[in-house]
């Protein structure tokens, strides 16, 4: 279970990175912190904006474009139109100001041109394409945007109003093209001498509020995201007004706008009922495969319940190689220390002699030697022994001995040598694994049980393929659920995948060799535990080598063993009665430059291949006051930066 635990911890921190990264390009970019207008509708029609917008810019900035639409008439729109119902734009209205980081600038430190003059690099001041009856407004401030920038517009478009026989309407889209997320808006529009009752409005292409009062109406958004746009509709008595000709329609609209309006209502509580069941039903979801997997835990994941209970365990709890045991304690892993395990096991058994090789006292490193015993044979070795002894003596060393200086050097003779002490590392790890898999360490019943319980990815598949269903009939945003969906999925088939179980054997077993390697940390503290003689404690070291506590051990017994070894158990002794036979040798000295010759040896195999290598390579969304769809409103633009 810890290693699946770690497997969604790793996963969560990627998902968190990516989101992490996200944020990061975001406040690395264009940033608009608010954008505010006010508004004023003038009984002849026109309308007269005041608008602001700041903007906080990284490095390289200087030039910023508002786009301004104007045509009122939109082909998709499915209430009556005429196409000479037509706005026009007032360039000689336009008043522009700037601030950087708070300070007002004077005209004379920024540039602003307009549509059909030419930028700073001289080309012609348009609106983005397809935009005809738009007027763009272009500023360019010489020394570089300056982190926070404010920029003011007043401008009036002509005709904004259309006069029907029953009612007046202000239909406009104020933006619909913008370069970032705007974190505010505020928006009033001022009307001139109408009490709120008399005043319908709504608003549309993002969330927000619409607030009505008298002679004015005030919409409030909350972070417009990108892909949004800003829309409003208002209807007004049309005896307030008195608007050109070309403005007004001989037809009776009211009822019908009103209609429409409702539908777009009415679709768009459908939009937020569906949306937010959509987004609770991701946590009975959720709630659902954790259930899922709390039952994968308990019937294949949980471990047998072992009849061994107590802290320590005094002596070896069975007598398979430390390879094998690595196999079962690590969960059919063999690690880098089996290989030292393997050897001092061999020498221990006495298929290896662990030779001084007339190394002096005071050498850093001294070359011991191995020699193979050839009167013992090695009909009874395991797979992986008699693979070790064909790799060091037959194919490192001379068929008879081995050096440790020519075990380190043999990888960094050339790029075939170290591929091949690769090799033959890797054939080790599959023959350990081969004899590890030959006892009755783990369940083997388990295939059919993780068969059943993976069908339960079909619910978030489902939920995923229901999201976007979703998302194209009725527009909504299902971020949340398809992001939650997909990590669900992930997360639990990874999980039942990676489940894996001991049998009631092998957890026996493994129980005792952590009762063991407790005993083996923890002896040197227990004053009333009976130490036993060298060899055994030779024997005990092999398997403290492959549960990665060998230094503890060796510490403990430098200050306990020399009080007990005697002549007779000294004879026996292999690797540790190296250091009784050469006194002048430390007990590390000995067992300690085994592990650190495989483990160079190692890094020069690692080192050569990757030089090679090297060589070669070279050079949610839910409604909130505004409504759902659009009312294809007149107007349109936005804004954006270089």
């Amino acid at each position: 279970m810890k290693k699946n635990l770690i497997f969604i911890f790793l996963f969560g921190i990627i998902i968190l990175g990516f989101f992490g990264i996200s944020y990061v390009i975001s406040i690395n970019g264009v940033k608009v912190e608010s954008f505010s207008a006010d508004i004023t509708i003038e009984s002849n029609g026109d309308m007269l904006v005041r608008e602001q917008r700041t903007v906080r810019y990284p490095e390289g900035y200087s030039v910023t474009f508002r786009d301004i639409g104007y045509d009122k008439y939109h082909p998709d729109n499915p209430l009556y139109q005429e196409r000479s119902n037509q706005a026009s734009f007032d360039r000689e209205s336009i008043k522009v100001w700037v601030e950087s980081n708070g300070k007002r600038l004077s005209p004379s430190e920024f540039i602003y041109r307009l549509s059909g003059e030419r930028d700073e690099l001289g080309q012609i001041i348009e609106c983005p394409a397809g935009n005809y009856r738009c007027e763009s407004i272009f500023i360019q401030v010489p020394g570089g945007m300056k982190n926070k920038m404010t920029f003011g517009y007043t401008y009036r478009i002509k005709g904004a109003i259309t006069e029907y026989q029953d009612i007046a309407e202000l239909n406009w889209v104020l933006l619909n093209d913008i370069e970032s997320k705007i974190d505010k808006i505020d928006i009033t529009l001022n009307l001139p001498d109408i009490p709120k009752d008399d005043i319908l409005a709504w608003g549309h292409g993002t969330n927000g509020t619409v607030e009505i009062e008298d002679n004015k109406v005030i919409l409030k958004v909350e972070a417009m995201k990108k892909s949004d746009f800003l829309e409003f509709r208002i209807l007004m008595p049309r005896n307030n007004f008195n608007v050109p000709e070309e403005n007004r329609i001989s037809r009776n609209m009211k009822q019908e706008i009103i209609n429409y309006q409702n539908s777009l209502a009415i679709e768009t509580n459908r939009r937020i009922v569906i949306a937010q069941i959509l987004f609770y039903g991701t946590f009975v979801m959720i709630a659902l495969m954790l259930a899922f997997s709390y039952i994968a835990y308990q019937r294949y994941d949980k471990e047998h319940q072992a009849k061994f209970t107590g802290k320590y365990y005094r002596e070896l709890p069975a007598e398979y190689s430390p390879a094998e045991m690595s196999y079962l304690y690590y969960f059919r892993k063999i690690n880098d220390e089996d290989l030292t395990a393997t050897i001092l096991d061999l020498i221990r058994r006495n298929y290896l002699i662990f030779d001084q090789n007339n190394q002096g006292i005071n050498d850093k490193d001294p070359d011991f030697k191995l020699i193979y015993n050839s009167k013992i044979g090695r009909n009874n070795l395991k797979r992986h022994e008699n693979h070790m002894l064909t790799w060091f003596i037959d194919i490192i060393g001379n068929g008879k001995e081995v050096t440790l200086k020519q075990i380190e050097d043999y990888p960094k003779a050339s790029y075939e040598k170290a591929r091949q002490f690769q090799l033959n590392a890797q054939e080790f790890v599959r023959f350990s694994k081969q004899e590890g898999s030959n006892h009755d360490f783990f369940d083997k019943r388990l295939g059919r049980g993780k068969g059943k319980m993976l069908t339960a990815t079909i619910i978030p598949g489902l939920y995923i393929l229901l999201a976007l269903v979703l998302k194209v009939m009725y527009h909504i945003d299902v971020l949340i659920p398809l992001v939650a969906s997909f990590i669900v999925l992930i997360v639990y088939a990874s999980y039942i995948s990676t489940i894996d179980k001991r049998s009631i054997n092998g957890n026996e077993d493994y129980v005792k060799w952590k009762a063991f390697k407790a005993f083996l940390l923890d002896f040197g503290n227990m004053k009333d535990y009976p130490i036993p003689g060298i060899v055994v404690w030779e024997h005990y070291l092999v398997y403290a080598t492959s549960l990665k506590v060998a230094d503890k051990v060796m510490e403990q017994l430098e200050v306990r063993l020399p009080k007990v070894v005697d002549q007779e158990g000294l004879s026996d002794a292999t690797f540790l009665g190296f250091a009784y036979r050469y006194p002048h040798y430390h007990y590390f000295h000995t067992f300690g430059r085994i592990n650190t010759s495989i483990s160079l040896a190692r890094h020069n195999q690692n080192q050569t291949i990757v030089r090679q290598n090297s060589q070669k390579v070279g050079g949610f969304g839910r409604g909130g006051g505004f409504g759902g769809g659009s009312s294809f409103g007149g107007g349109g633009g936005g804004f954006r930066s270089r």
